[in-house]
C-alpha cells in the first residue's frame, strides 16, 4: 500500500506540475495568435490532466489512510502483546498509566505522522523538486528569488525547533501524571472520600493539569509562528517573481504566459517547501511517542516458563530449598523453603503479613520463577514447563478479586469457556453463592465494574464459584475465605472437602479455623518455613502456630 500511495502520489505531482505549462500554451499561442481550435485542443488536454490528477490525489489519500491505519493497528496489538507479557515489576518499571498513554496517546501521535508523511509529506518534496525544476526551465533567472528565501525558512525552521524539541518527552510525561492522577483518583475513590480529602485530589489534579497547559501552550505558541512566517517569506516571494516578471515581459524577453506559469511554479515550490518545515514540526513530538513506544517493545522482558510439555494432571508439588528474592530487594521473600503436596491433599498455609504466603503462589503459577532451589512439578522443574500447560492444570482465587463488567455466565467462560449452565449453578452452590443470587436466571446476573455491587464476601464466593467451575488438577485459593463469618467459612469448607476431594487443593488463610483440616499446614515467619504438619502436631510442636491459635481463641486445642 505505501508503494502504491507513492506511485499514485508521483502521477498527481506529475500531472500539477503539467498544468501551468499547458495554461502558459494557450496564453502564449492560442490566445496571442486567436487560434479557437488549438485554445479548444489544449483545454481538453488541461481538463482530462485535472481529472486524473484528482483519480491519483483521490487514490493516494485513500490508500494512504489505509496503510497508516493498518500500521497503528499492528503496532498497538504489538504493544498489548508485549504489555501483556510483562511481569508484574516490569509493569511497575513503567506505570500502568503510563502504558496506557503510550498505547493510545503516544500510538496515535505516530499514527497522525505516518499518515501525515503518506500525504502532504511525500508529495511536499516531489512538488518542491519539480516546481523548482520547471521554474528554472521555464525562466532561469527569476529562481534567484526561491535561493533568497530557502536559507531564512531554514533558519526559521532551526530556531524553533531548537527550542522546543527538548520540551516533548516533558510533555508526554505529564500527560502521564494527569493520567495515574485520574487513575488513582477513581480506583481509590472510597478512601478519599472516607477522609474528606476531595479539595486535596482536586488542587493536586488542578497542579498537573495546568504544568501540563502551561508546557503545551508554550509548545504550541512557539510552533504557530513558523506557519505566518513561512506564509509571510511565500508572499514576498510571489511579490518579487511578479514584480521582476512584469519587467521581463516589457523587455520582450518573457512572454505573459511564461509568467502566469512561472508565478505557479513558484508557488507550487515554496508551498512545497512551507509544507515540508510545517511538517517537520511534527517531528519532535513524534520523535518523543517513538523513543516511548519503542522502550516498551525493546524492554528486556523476563520470560517464564520453558518448552516442557505437561501432558497430564499435576500429581505433586515438591520445594526443595526453595528461595525467591524479588528484583532489587535488599533480602528473599522466601528462604530455603521445603514441602511436598500430592494429589487428593489440602495444603494450608499460614503466616504473619510478608511472611511470603501469597509468593508462593505466584511462583506456583509461574507469575516469577524461583531465584535458587527448586520447584518441581510432577518432578520438572517449574521454570522448565510450558506456562500455557501449567496454568491450564490450575485454577486461581486470588487476594484481590476482579470481575469484567459483564454477566456472570460471560465472567464464569473466562475460567471454562465450555462450561455448562449446570456445572456453573452446581460451582455457585459449592462456593455458597446461591442464596443471595436471584431465584430465576442467576447466571444473568450483571456485575459492575469489579463486581462493585456486591459485598466483599459475595465477591469472594462468587470469585471461589468462578474457580470452582474451572476442571483443573490444583484448586489455589489466596486468603479467599477472609470476608466470610464463621458458619459461612465451615459451610464452603465441608462442600469443598467432597467437591475436591480428588484434587491438590492449596488454601492460604489468615484464620486457623479455615486450615485446622487440612493434611498438611505450612507455617511461614518472614519467609522462612517454621513449621510443617497437621494442626495437632503444629500445635504440640510450632511456637509460631501455637501462638497464633491461641491469639484465636484456638487454646482448647492447646495440649496440656
Amino acid at each position: 500500500m505505501v508503494l502504491i500511495v507513492v506511485l499514485f502520489t508521483l502521477f498527481n505531482s506529475i500531472g500539477e506540475l503539467l498544468l501551468p505549462t499547458l495554461m502558459s500554451q494557450i496564453v502564449d499561442v492560442g490566445v496571442q495568435a486567436g487560434d479557437i481550435t488549438y485554445i479548444i485542443e489544449m483545454g481538453i488536454w488541461m481538463l482530462l490532466v485535472a481529472l486524473v490528477t484528482v483519480i491519483f490525489r483521490a487514490s493516494a489519500s485513500y490508500f494512504s489512510s489505509k496503510a497508516a491505519m493498518a500500521f497503528s493497528r499492528d503496532l498497538r496489538l504489538d504493544m498489548f502483546k508485549k504489555v501483556n507479557q510483562l511481569t508484574f515489576d516490569e509493569t511497575e518499571h513503567f506505570g500502568i498509566s503510563s502504558l496506557i498513554t503510550r498505547t493510545t496517546n503516544d500510538v496515535g501521535q505516530i499514527e497522525q505522522f505516518v499518515l501525515m508523511a503518506l500525504r502532504p509529506l511525500l508529495r511536499a518534496p516531489l512538488m518542491f523538486v519539480g516546481g523548482l525544476a520547471m521554474a528554472i526551465m521555464t525562466y532561469a533567472r527569476l529562481s534567484i528569488m526561491i535561493l533568497l528565501i530557502l536559507p531564512l525558512l531554514v533558519m526559521i525552521l532551526v530556531y524553533v525547533l531548537k527550542q522546543v524539541i527538548p520540551s516533548f518527552p516533558k510533555l508526554q510525561a505529564a500527560l502521564d501524571r494527569i493520567n495515574l492522577l485520574l487513575r488513582q483518583r477513581l480506583t481509590g475513590l472510597k478512601v478519599v472520600r472516607a477522609f474528606a480529602r476531595d479539595d486535596l485530589e482536586e488542587a493536586v489534579f488542578q497542579e498537573a493539569n495546568e504544568d501540563y497547559y502551561r508546557l503545551g501552550l508554550w509548545i504550541n505558541q512557539s510552533l504557530a509562528t513558523v506557519g505566518p512566517l513561512m506564509s509571510l517569506l511565500l508572499n514576498w516571494g510571489i511579490v518579487a517573481v511578479v514584480y521582476f516578471g512584469a519587467r521581463s515581459i516589457s523587455r520582450g524577453s518573457m512572454e505573459i504566459g511564461a509568467l502566469m506559469a512561472y508565478i505557479q511554479y513558484v508557488t507550487q515550490t515554496l508551498t512545497g517547501l512551507v509544507t515540508m518545515t510545517r511538517m517537520t514540526t511534527l517531528i519532535p513530538r513524534t520523535t518523543a511517542s517513538i523513543e516511548r513506544v519503542e522502550a516498551v517493545m525493546a524492554y528486556p522482558s523476563r520470560q517464564t516458563g520453558g518448552q516442557t510439555r505437561l501432558n497430564q494432571p499435576i500429581e505433586e508439588i515438591v520445594a526443595r530449598n526453595l528461595t525467591f528474592a524479588y528484583p532489587n530487594a535488599e533480602r528473599p521473600v522466601i528462604q530455603d523453603l521445603s514441602f511436598a503436596v500430592s494429589q487428593g491433599e489440602i495444603l494450608g498455609i499460614i503466616g504473619g503479613t510478608g511472611s511470603g504466603k501469597s509468593t508462593l503462589v505466584k511462583l506456583l503459577m509461574q507469575f516469577y520463577e524461583p531465584t535458587s532451589g527448586q520447584l518441581l512439578i510432577n518432578g520438572i522443574p517449574i521454570e522448565e514447563i510450558q506456562t500455557e500447560d501449567l496454568r491450564e492444570e490450575m485454577s486461581y482465587v486470588p487476594q484481590q478479586n476482579f470481575f469484567f463488567t459483564d454477566s456472570l455466565r460471560e465472567n464464569f467462560y473466562y475460567s471454562q469457556e465450555d462450561a455448562s449452565d449446570e456445572r456453573m449453578i452446581h460451582s455457585l452452590e459449592t462456593a455458597q453463592a446461591r442464596p443471595f443470587l436471584p431465584d430465576e436466571a442467576p447466571l444473568d446476573t450483571h456485575l459492575n465494574r469489579g463486581g462493585r455491587n456486591f459485598s466483599g464476601g459475595q465477591r469472594q464466593r462468587l470469585a471461589i464459584a468462578r474457580a470452582l467451575t474451572r476442571d483443573a488438577s490444583v484448586y489455589i485459593f489466596d486468603d479467599s475465605f477472609s470476608a466470610l463469618d464463621y458458619r459461612t467459612d465451615y459451610e464452603l469448607r465441608q462442600a469443598l472437602k467432597e467437591h475436591l476431594s480428588d484434587k491438590m487443593t492449596i488454601i492460604i488463610a489468615q484464620r486457623v479455623a479455615t486450615i485446622r483440616h487440612a493434611d498438611q499446614i505450612l507455617v511461614l515467619q518472614e519467609g522462612v518455613g517454621v513449621g510443617l504438619g497437621n494442626h495437632e502436631t503444629l500445635m504440640r510442636e510450632s511456637d509460631v502456630y501455637r501462638d497464633i491459635a491461641i491469639s484465636q481463641g484456638e487454646e482448647a486445642n492447646v495440649d496440656g
